[in-house]
Formats: structure tokens, sequence, C-alpha cells
């Protein structure tokens, strides 16, 4: 039985279950809109690990709007106590069901449909959340072919979290990464090597490793090899192969650095391809056209006379005397051939002209393509207004392919500085203040080790452990909170590592770089406040010490250069 009304929903059907609850069919009382509830049962709610999953999962869906990524309508508590959200309802079937169904997907539909996962992976990557569970059971597609990505109960919200316990693992054994199966942090590398599973197992109807038991198959994603897919597919293109492979590397910096470099990468994959098809396709036609006239000519000479009168038979000539007449017809028909016809029936001449309609269309294809200098000005007319939406297509379908074919070399500079200004607008986009929490303890506890988190994330790596391990001595002999202590400690051991100061040290070094450089155009004064700023920016940051050493001795030397000057100019004035 499943029950009657969630929230402002009346429920009509069960259309799923999980480890996190069931999901139902609901129609919303005012709107009559359709969605998806999924409902944390009371018996479940009161297990604190099931409860901060679910919250987790609820805080991803917020600060995600992708159209290749189910939305969140709202969340609530139900009248008995069950935790519930309600989300858009996709019509169709998971990518499960569908390779169950047709075993193996041609190349063709497996990019179309990976290309729309990787998009989905990168609106995560780009909100600072990494899925971790990437598999076909979290993939809807719909009725027009859509994929919507789903179930971020895992998922990993800030790039330097950990949501498990030291050592444990989350994710599903046959799409998780190596990192993933050692119990180390997942980060957007790991949710590509789940597509590149992913990808492994529609192309072949079966994920790259498999076993008996879970463990099995964490050991075989660590240290095994997997049988490339052409083992069992062999007609995939090579190219193809070669990208899954790419994906599925063990170390994580052997993989592709980012959901966008492997979009591009993926797009150019199909493109190659289906330029080499065409290619092959037009040689095909060309030799089977040369190959059939060159027949029609043999099949016109030898069926004259085939019905000739059977008593004629006796005075044909035999195997060896056809086989010479044939041959020397065969020359003269040849030699009786017009010029034209001489020059054509030659394979060399065929393939020079083949060659010649090949680059014609190259050719074509280049001079009716977009001028770059008008991709440009259209670009930055729709950069030039309010900024919306809109300037995230502009920079990865113009500015980012235009930079990095530089194509327009002397608007490099212009083409950057559009760039930056839109990652810019993603980045203040994608900050979220977290709403107001309900009046629970709970809630309370998630508000305060989620605020630590954002300090931590910020750079304030001392005050966020400093407020994560305050938040740990008030619960941690509280056996309520065993799983948020556990998940705590295992937070606090991975930020007593040392930290990548990399970014720190090469912003100090480039201020420090600049105010040299103005100090010997003689604008002392604008290199001397500089410093000043970048010195007070991380004045209370231990891990540049010694690079703001080296920017106080420089601010020294300015300010003694600048009294030097002012005391020269003073005596000149006094001269009579």
């Amino acid at each position: 039985m499943h029950p009657d009304r969630i929230g402002s929903y009346r429920i009509s059907r069960k259309i799923g279950s999980g480890g996190m609850g069931n999901v139902y069919l609901g129609v919303h009382e005012e709107t009559g809109d359709e969605a998806a509830i999924k409902v944390l049962p009371a018996s479940m709610a009161r297990e604190d690990g099931f409860v901060i999953r679910f919250s987790r999962e609820i805080e991803a869906l917020k600060t995600l709007s992708s159209p290749y990524i189910v939305k969140l309508f709202q969340n609530g508590t139900s009248d008995d106590g069950s935790y519930y959200y309600s989300m858009e309802f996709v019509d169709g079937e998971t990518l499960t069901t569908l390779i169950s169904r047709r075993k193996k997907l041609p190349w063709q539909e497996v990019i179309e449909i990976s290309l729309q996962i990787a998009l989905a992976l990168k609106a995560a990557h780009n909100a600072g959340i990494v899925h971790r569970d990437l598999k076909p059971s979290n993939l809807m597609l719909t009725t027009d072919g859509t994929v919507k990505l789903t179930d971020f109960g895992v998922a990993h919200i800030f790039a330097t979290t950990r949501l498990t316990r030291t050592g444990g693992v989350v994710g599903t054994a046959e799409y998780m990464s190596p990192e993933q199966a050692r119990g180390q942090r997942a980060t957007k590398h790991s949710d590509l090597y789940s597509l590149g599973a992913v990808m492994y197992a529609m192309l072949t109807g079966r994920p790259p490793f498999t076993g008996k038991m879970a463990n099995d198959i964490l050991h075989k994603h660590q240290f095994s090899q997997f049988d490339k897919p052409s083992h069992y597919v062999p007609e995939i293109p090579r190219l193809l192969e070669d990208f899954v492979c790419t994906l599925l590397e063990k170390k994580p910096g052997d993989r592709f650095p980012d959901g966008l470099v492997a979009i591009k990468q993926l797009e150019n994959v199909r493109a190659r391809i289906e330029f080499s098809d065409r290619a092959n396709a037009e040689t095909d036609v060309a030799r089977a056209a040369a190959a059939a006239d060159h027949t029609a000519d043999r099949a016109s000479d030898h069926t004259v006379g085939a019905d000739a009168d059977d008593g004629e038979a006796e005075h044909r000539p035999g195997a060896a005397t056809m086989v010479r007449n044939f041959v020397r017809d065969d020359i003269e028909r040849q030699l009786q051939q017009s010029p034209v016809a001489k020059f054509l029936d030659n394979t060399f001449v065929l393939l020079a002209l083949f060659a010649i309609v090949i680059a014609a269309g190259i050719y074509l294809s280049i001079e009716t393509a977009p001028d770059p200098g008008e991709e440009l000005a259209v670009a930055e007319k729709t950069l030039s207004g309010d900024a919306t939406p809109a300037w995230l297509r502009v920079r990865d379908e113009t500015l980012i392919p235009l930079l990095e074919a530089d194509m327009l070399p002397d608007r490099r500079a212009d083409l950057e500085t559009w760039i930056r200004r839109v990652d810019q607008y993603e980045f203040c986009q994608n900050i979220n203040i977290s709403p107001p929490s309900d009046p629970s303890v709970d809630s309370e506890l998630q508000r305060l080790v989620r605020h630590a988190f954002q300090t931590y994330d910020s750079g304030n790596i001392a005050e966020g452990r400093t407020e994560l391990a305050t938040v740990y001595e008030i619960i941690r002999d509280d056996t309520q909170y065993a799983y948020l202590a556990e998940f705590v400690t295992a937070t606090l051991h991975d930020w007593s590592a040392e930290q990548n100061t990399a970014g720190r040290r090469s912003f100090v070094a480039t201020m420090r770089s600049r105010a040299k450089t103005l100090a010997r155009d003689n604008d002392i004064a604008r290199a001397a406040t500089i410093l000043r700023s970048t010195i007070k920016l991380y004045q209370q940051d231990a891990t540049v010490a010694r690079e703001l050493t080296d920017c106080r001795r420089q601010l020294q030397q300015l300010e003694s250069a600048a009294m030097d000057i002012q005391s020269e100019n003073s005596s000149g004035e006094q001269v009579p």
C-alpha cells in the first residue's frame, strides 16, 4: 500500500524503490502538475546517517540547474515524520533497462547519450558537486531520448569534503573509480571514470569488470586490465575506443582534466568518425561505378549470339580458344575507345579525380563555414548586454573554440578577457546562501557543520578546522550522533594533511612581479598599494608567510625610494 497524500501531492502509484526509500508518482493538488515524490520513511528517518544523506541529496539538487539533471520542486516532512522531496517526473526508462533490452547500443547512439551525461556532470562539477555514484540505473531516458541524471544521495558537496567514514566505500562496485575503491576522496575525475564505465556497458552490454563479490570487482578496478571494447564489438571505431580507454585510466591525472574537455574531445571524435565514414562511402561508390561500367561493356559483347541454333555448338571453339579470343577482343575494344574513354579507363586517373572531388568538398565546406570575425561579433553583442545563462553558451560554443583553434590571433587577448568575465559570472551564480534551518537540534548541527565546510572552502583553513573540531567536542559522546561524529573525525583527519598552496603562492608572486614592473615605470604609489593590499589579504595565512616577508621587504624598499625622491624634490625647491 502507498500513502494517499504526501505534502501537497496526491499519490497515484509507486514507481520505484531503493536504499533511500520509495518513489511515488504524485499530482499537485493546486497546479495539477505531475511529480516524482521521493520519501525517506519514518523508520529510516530515525537513523542519522540516512537523514544526512537524504538532506545532502536535497541540498545538491537545490544548487543544480541543467536540462540533463532532474529538477527539484519542494521538500519537507510529512505528518508521520517521513522526509520527502518532489522532483521532475521523467516519463521513460533507465539506461539499465535500455541496455538489458537491447544488449549493445550503436556507437552513434552511445556518443549522443554520453555527451548528455557529460553535460550533466559538467553542470554538477561547476556547482562544486561530485556525483560519486554515476551508473546506468541513475540515468533516466525520456521518450525523446533526453538524459536525466538522478540520485545525488551520496554526492560530494564541496570538493574538499569526505562523506564516508575513514576507509569506507560509497558507490556501486561495477562503475566505481579505483580511488573510490581504495576509500579515497572522490573528485570530478572519479565521475569521469564512471562515465567511461557506463559507455563501456552501452557499447558491449557489460561493465568493464565483473565478479561474484563486490570486493573482487573493487580489486579489479584497482589492479586489473579490462578487455578493450573491440574484444566484444570488433566494428567499434578506434577513436571512440581510445576515448573510453582514456576515461578508464587507473590514475586520475591520466584521464581528461574535466567535463568540458571530455565533451570537446567526444564531439571531435564523432566529427572525425563521420568524416572518415563519408570519405570511405564516396570511395566505394566511385569504385563500384567504375567496375559497373567495365562489366557492362564486357557483358554486352559476350551475350550476343547466346541464343544461336544449338546445331552450331559443335562448331564452337574450345576453352583455350575462347580465352584467347576474349583477351584479343578486349584489347581490340580498348584500342577502339575514344580518347576520353581511354583517359578515364585508368585507375590512377579515377583516384586523382576522386581526390579532386574530396578537396573541392573540403574547400566548399571551409568557404561556407561561418566567418570567425562574424562569430565573435555576434558573441560580443550577447556579452555586452545583461548577464544571463546565454553567456555560458556563448563561452562554450564560440569563445573557447575560437581561442583553442587560434582562429583570431589578433583578438586573442579579447577572447581571454571575455572568457574570464563569463567564468566570473558562472562563479557568482554558483554562490548559494543556505536557507534558514528548522528549529530542530539535528538541523542546527547540520548548519554548523555546513558552515565549517564553507569556511574551509573559502580558504580559512584553520578557522574551518576549529569550527568543525568544536562541533565534534559537543557530539563525540552522544550515541545519537555516532555517524556524524565518525564523519567529522574523518574530515578533520583529511584537513590535517598538507594543503595545496600553489595557487596562493603563485598569486602573491604575480602581485610582487606586477609591483616591480610598476616601480620600474616610476608608478611607485600604485606598486606600493598593490603590495599593501596583498599583505593585508594574506596576513593571517601562515602558508604564505615567507612570500609575505618578501612583499614587506619590497614595500620597505619602495617607501624608502619614495622618501628619497621626495627629499630630492624638496632640496631642489630650496635652491635659489
